[in-house]
C-alpha cells in the first residue's frame, strides 16, 4: 500500500475510533441505520429514518459476591468464528485482547466471574450441542447457564420450542434493547408477536463477519479498463446487470485443456450461498412477517423470481466458476464440494474479477494478497430499487440468547447489558482496528463501502426457520444451474406453509402463557 494512503487510513482511524457511530453492529449514535420494517420489496432506503436507540445508560452498583456468569457457546468452526465470552489473559489478537478487557470491565464492576463453556456445532437443522444441549436444559429445569450464543438455527428451533426466555419481557431498568449497542436490525426482525428470542450486538464481530460481500480485484479491473466501481455504488447504480456486463468481459481458458476448471480465469468466481444474498439483495426473503406477526412464505414473490433465474442463468455462462466443485483432470466435470478452498487461492492468484463472499473470508485469506482489492455490497436487483440489501449468511450467523430456566433472570439480565454496554468501546473499536489495518480494507475507498454495506444488512428469518428446506432448494437448482425456480417452489410450497402454520401457532401459545 502507498505511504499516502497509510497516512489516510490511520487518519480515518482516528476518526472512527472518536467517532463509534459506524458500528457494525449497533455501535453508538448511528443516525444512518435503516428502518427495516418495511418488508414489502424493495422499499427503504438509505436515508431513512433511524430505528429509536437510546444511549441512556448506568450500570448500577451492586456486589454479586462472586458470582460465576456462565456463556453457553456453539459454533461450527472455531477458524471461522470468535468465541464472544472465552479468552486468555494473555490473548494475541486485538479483538481477543478487547474481549478481555470488556469481561475485566464487567466483572470488576459487578464484583462477578465471567465464564464460557464451548461445544462445536455439528449440523444445520438444530445442532446436538444448541438446539439439543438447550432442550435438555428446558426438559430437566437446570439453571446452568445464564445466556447461550448459538448458531441462528438452533435460535430459531429453540425460540418456537419454548426453551429461550423472552428478551423484551425484563424491564427496561434492568434489560434495554433500543439501547444502541444491541443491534436495531436485529431487533426490528426478529421481533416476533412483541417477543424476542434471539438478538446481537456490539458483544459479537459474528454478524459483521458474515455479511455477504462483493470483492474485486483491483488488478484486473484496471486491465479490462473498469474504472467506476465505487462511483457506481455511491451513486446506487451498481446493479446485477453491472455485475453482469464486467464480468462478461472476464474469461480464459489459461491452460488450454478446454475445460472450466479452477485453473482458469474468470469475472465471477461463485460461492453456493450466494443465492441467497442474490435474492436478499433485491429486497426479497424466503419468509416474512405479516401485520399480525406471523411468519408467511414469501419466497416466490416475482421480483424473487426473477432475480433467482437472472442470477443463475448467468452463473452457467463462461465468465462464472461456482468455486465449492472438484474437477476431473480428465474431463472437467466438476463434483460440489463445499470445503474446496478455491476462492481462497484463485482470488489471490488473479483468476477472478469478482469474489462473492462473507467479510470473514476476506479478512482471514487475503491480508497479505499482493493483488490489492476493493468492497462493494451487493448489487441491487435493478435500477429502480432504491436502497442495497446485504445478506447475512445462514451458516456463519450466531446470536445471543436466554435459556428458558435461569437462577434469577434480572440478574443475569443485568450483567448482560453491561456487556453490550463496556462492548461499544473495547470490542466494536477492536474490530475497527483488526478491518482497517490491513486485514480487510485495502484503500479509504472501500470505507464509505463498508459502513454502506452495514447500514444496509438484512436479515431473513426464512434462512433460518427453513420451513421444509424450501429455502435449501435454491442451492440444490443453483448448483444444477437450473432457473426453474417456480417448478420447485410449488413442490414444497404446500408442506413448507404446514409447517409455518405449525410455528406460528407454537408463538401464539407462548404469546398466551
Amino acid at each position: 500500500m502507498k505511504k499516502q494512503n497509510q497516512t489516510i487510513l490511520a487518519f480515518l482511524l482516528a476518526c472512527l475510533l472518536a467517532l463509534p457511530l459506524l458500528s457494525f453492529a449497533g455501535c453508538v449514535n448511528k443516525p444512518n441505520d435503516p428502518v427495516t420494517s418495511d418488508f414489502s420489496g424493495p422499499g427503504g432506503s438509505d436515508t431513512a429514518e433511524p430505528i429509536p436507540a437510546s444511549d441512556e445508560y448506568t450500570a448500577p452498583d451492586e456486589d454479586m459476591e462472586g458470582y460465576e456468569f456462565i456463556a453457553y457457546e456453539v459454533m461450527f468452526n472455531e477458524s471461522e468464528f470468535i468465541n464472544d465470552f472465552r479468552v486468555e489473559e494473555n490473548a494475541i489478537t486485538v479483538i481477543d485482547q478487547a474481549i478481555f478487557n470488556r469481561n475485566t470491565a464487567v466483572e470488576e464492576k459487578y464484583k462477578i466471574k465471567i465464564s464460557e463453556v464451548y461445544k462445536k456445532g455439528d449440523k444445520t437443522d438444530g445442532t446436538t450441542a444448541g438446539y439439543g444441549g438447550l432442550i435438555q436444559l428446558q426438559t430437566s429445569g437446570d439453571t446452568l447457564y445464564d445466556c447461550a450464543v448459538l448458531p441462528g438455527y438452533d435460535c430459531a428451533k429453540l425460540a418456537h420450542a419454548g426453551a429461550l426466555t423472552d428478551l423484551a419481557s425484563f424491564d427496561p431498568s434492568v434489560l434495554d434493547f433500543t439501547h444502541s449497542w444491541w443491534d436495531q436490525q436485529a431487533r426490528e426482525s426478529f421481533t416476533i408477536k412483541d417477543m424476542l428470542f434471539f438478538t446481537t450486538g456490539d458483544f459479537s464481530v459474528d454478524i459483521p463477519n458474515a455479511t455477504v460481500v462483493v470483492t474485486f480485484n483491483k488488478k484486473l479491473a484496471g486491465q479490462y479498463e473498469i474504472k467506476d466501481l465505487y462511483q457506481l455504488a455511491e451513486e446506487g447504480k451498481w446493479t446485477m446487470d453491472k455485475w453482469m456486463e464486467y464480468s462478461s468481459l472476464v474469461h480464459d481458458d489459461l491452460d488450454g485443456d478446454g475445460f472450466r476448471t479452477e485453473k482458469d480465469l474468470y469475472g465471477s468466481l461463485l460461492w453456493d450461498d450466494s443465492i441467497y444474498a442474490a435474492v436478499n439483495a433485491a429486497g426479497e426473503r424466503c419468509c416474512d412477517l405479516d401485520s399480525d406477526g406471523n411468519l408467511v412464505l414469501t419466497i416466490a414473490t416475482e421480483r424473487l423470481v426473477s432475480a433467482f433465474q437472472k442470477y443463475v442463468d448467468f452463473a452457467k455462462t463462461e465468465s462464472c466458476l461456482r468455486y465449492q466443485q472438484t474437477f476431473n483432470a480428465s474431463t472437467g466435470e466438476g463434483t460440489s464440494s463445499p470445503f474446496s478452498g478455491h476462492e481462497t487461492r484463485m482470488f489471490p492468484n488473479d483468476q477472478g474479477l469478482f469474489l462473492i463472499t462473507c467479510l470473514s473470508v476476506v479478512t482471514r485469506n487475503f491480508r497479505d494478497m499482493d493483488t490489492d482489492y476493493g468492497i462493494l455490497p451487493m448489487f441491487k436487483f435493478d435500477d429502480a430499487q432504491d436502497r442495497y440489501y446485504n445478506n447475512i449468511a445462514p451458516w456463519s450467523s450466531r446470536f445471543l440468547c436466554m435459556p428458558v430456566n435461569l437462577e434469577d433472570g434480572d440478574r443475569s439480565a443485568k450483567i448482560l447489558e453491561a456487556v453490550g454496554h463496556f462492548s461499544t468501546k473495547t470490542v466494536m473499536n477492536a474490530y475497527y482496528e483488526k478491518t482497517l489495518h490491513g486485514s480487510t480494507v485495502r484503500d479509504e475507498e472501500s470505507l464509505p463501502m463498508l459502513e454502506l454495506i452495514n447500514r444496509t444488512r438484512m436479515y431473513d428469518l426464512g434462512l433460518y426457520y427453513q420451513p421444509a428446506n424450501i429455502n435449501k432448494q435454491m442451492i440444490i437448482l443453483f448448483r444444477a444451474f437450473n432457473s426453474n425456480w417456480m417448478s420447485r417452489y410449488n413442490t414444497y410450497k404446500i408442506t413448507a406453509e404446514s409447517q409455518l402454520k405449525k410455528i406460528n401457532e407454537a408463538f401464539d401459545a407462548l404469546k398466551e402463557s
